[in-house]
């Protein structure tokens, strides 16, 4: 994977963060609506953690010295769990509010500048989502970083398109002399918007842990990587071989262990090392992902 569509991409997007966390944030206060309050802080915290992406990618650049003698690749996912807690965290908090205002009898709202700001919201977001998402395909498809990010602008788009169906249905509400109950439009907007959005940090939470554990991969690439060192082993003649994988953020971590038949097993360090170079090549073919490789020759197979 190139790096530096990562860094343009990230670039973007920090770029996009920062438009709309100022149109919103002035936006909001001057029309003292809720939702477009939550949207412009929740652009605001998106801009940060840009920032800390910048930190990850290119520190996972940088890859083992003696500081990290096994690589940064954890750096990815304790980004993604701090991102995931801190989006969580607005949505509590966005949801008590709210809750609050809608059990006060609500607030009053202006319909036409809610629908204006969510319709550039609407636009904005799908263009940036668009366009991470097709250079994601092209150049970075194993980025879980822009897989985040693009997970990001595409709620961001959802967001702004139920924001604007509310503000229209406020406007509706207005406009046949129902001025009451539209001031419950606000903070329902924000409760629904909360509900519906929070369901990616969660999972953005859950793989980041599994990531930073590091956790076994999906079941089809454990059952592919046994079935190729078995092929190895048969034909390098071993009793059997112990395979462990984990993953890391994008990086696949993988132990291999050949259980000689004797103990006595006289392979050269140069057959040794051939052996290791064709787990390497196998795998490296198999999965389009950064690999932290282990082999080890062993003859008791309670030391694997």
């Amino acid at each position: 994977m190139n790096t530096r569509y990562e860094q343009n991409i990230l670039t973007f997007s920090a770029c996009g963060a920062l438009f709309f966390a100022i149109l919103a944030l002035i936006w909001g206060i001057l029309t003292k609506s809720q939702m477009i309050m939550f949207d412009g802080v929740y652009s605001f915290i998106s801009l940060i953690l840009t920032g800390f992406y910048f930190y990850a990618a290119k520190s996972m650049m940088l890859g083992s010295d003696k500081k990290f003698p096994f690589g940064r690749s954890q750096i990815e996912p304790m980004v993604i769990t701090v991102q995931s807690i801190v989006l969580i965290a607005i949505c509590i908090k966005a949801l008590t509010s709210s809750t609050i205002s809608l059990f006060s009898g609500g607030q009053e709202i202006n319909s036409l500048s809610g629908m204006t700001y969510a319709f550039i919201g609407v636009i904005g977001c799908f263009i940036a989502w668009s366009y991470i998402m097709r250079t994601k395909k092209k150049k970075a498809p194993q980025s879980v970083l822009l897989k985040t990010q693009s997970m990001q602008w595409l709620m961001d788009t959802m967001l702004s398109g139920a924001v604007l169906i509310g503000f229209f249905i406020g406007y509706i509400l207005q406009s046949m002399g129902y001025e009451y109950y539209a001031q419950y439009t606000d903070p329902l907007m924000v409760i629904i918007a909360v509900l519906f959005f929070i369901r990616g940090p969660i999972i953005s939470l859950i793989e980041g842990i599994k990531g930073l554990l590091i956790m076994a991969p999906e079941k089809g690439i454990y059952k592919t990587s046994k079935q190729a060192m078995k092929t190895i082993a048969r034909q390098k003649k071993f009793e059997d071989v112990v395979l462990r994988l984990g993953k890391s953020g994008r990086e696949l971590v993988c132990e291999v262990s050949f259980i000689t038949k004797t103990p006595k097993d006289s392979r050269s360090v140069g057959e040794m090392d051939e052996i290791h170079k064709e787990v390497y090549d196998k795998l490296s073919e198999m999965f389009d992902s950064p690999l932290w490789l282990c082999v080890s020759f062993v003859h008791n197979r309670k030391l694997t």
